[in-house]
């Protein structure tokens, strides 16, 4: 063997080494906060994309990093020094910025809205039939969350707030009246803050719907960790393992089969937001209106 392929061989072979190594931790932020079961949620299905995508590579250890702030996870994921994977509400600065896997993590159920009130604001609510009375009414978003920009482009009035925590505290003390929440998080996020704030109702019958999706991310020049978790995902999408994961978790599993009470009011908005070609009428990777019995 000459001198210069064997200097080929050890150069691949040091790559290949690196490359395993870069992979052998992939670091995540802490959850929100101890109630945050959405953490444990994603950091389940990254498992499973992992486990799915490694086409007999080792799988590596998904590790907590810092708590951190949805902005500063933005900006330490986008140096990809402290963390490798972030799961984002998606929009176009974020996927100008980073690697986005666009296999929605929940289908697209995230774009669904019920909303969390405080039970003295259930008579007005019920009173809501379409969104020019829906205006009437003030949100409350996460201050770094993309559903601020949503909601003010279809002129809704809407209150930031930087700690997930402290919306729930806002709306129990009526300094805004409803917090717009993914279909699944309303009831759980409810119920597990009874004690804390007793007051607060999650309310059903009025769908906001914005289409809208968390994906997956990773830094831009981690190409190759984004492709594994892509094609991870594809995989679970066809054997089915993608929805059993929605159907099975906690944060997910009490809304199957999918359903609306009879009376619910359908209120769709745009989102400005999505970058061009976004296919949310996809059916392999969305959920439809339709399948929660509305005729849209």
């Amino acid at each position: 063997m000459s001198k210069q392929i064997k200097t080929t061989l050890l150069v691949l072979s040091l790559v290949v080494s690196a490359m395993a190594s870069a992979f052998d931790t992939v670091y995540v932020p802490q959850p929100r906060s101890h109630l945050d079961i959405g953490h444990h949620y994603h950091v389940s299905l990254l498992e499973k994309a992992l486990e799915h995508g490694a086409n007999g590579r080792a799988v590596p250890r998904i590790v907590t990093s810092l708590h951190m702030a949805e902005a500063r996870a933005f900006h330490e994921l986008t140096k990809g020094e402290k963390i490798d994977v972030y799961w984002f509400g998606t929009d176009t600065t974020k996927e100008q910025s980073l690697r986005a896997i666009k296999i929605p993590t929940s289908r697209g159920l995230i774009g669904y809205r019920t909303f969390i009130i405080h039970k003295d604001l259930f008579v007005q609510f019920e009173q809501v039939i379409n969104l020019e009375q829906l205006r009437n009414y003030t949100a409350c978003q996460g201050a770094h969350w993309p559903d601020v920009n949503i909601l003010k482009a279809a002129k809704l009035p809407v209150v930031a707030n930087a700690m997930y925590e402290n919306i729930f505290k806002r709306v129990h003390a009526k300094r805004c009246d409803y917090f717009p929440r993914p279909y699944h998080d309303g009831y759980n996020e409810v119920r597990i803050r009874n004690s804390q704030y007793p007051d607060l109702r999650h309310y059903q019958k009025i769908i906001l719907h914005y289409p809208f999706a968390v994906y997956f991310f990773t830094p831009k020049h981690k190409p190759e960790l984004a492709q594994w978790i892509e094609d991870g995902l594809e995989k679970m999408i066809d054997n089915g393992e993608l929805l059993s994961h929605m159907q099975n978790h906690l944060l997910t599993g009490h809304v199957f089969p999918l359903s609306v009470e009879p009376g619910t009011r359908y209120i769709l908005i745009d989102n400005p937001t999505l970058s061009d070609g976004t296919d949310w009428k996809n059916t392999r990777y969305w959920f439809q209106p339709s399948e929660f019995g509305f005729d849209r």
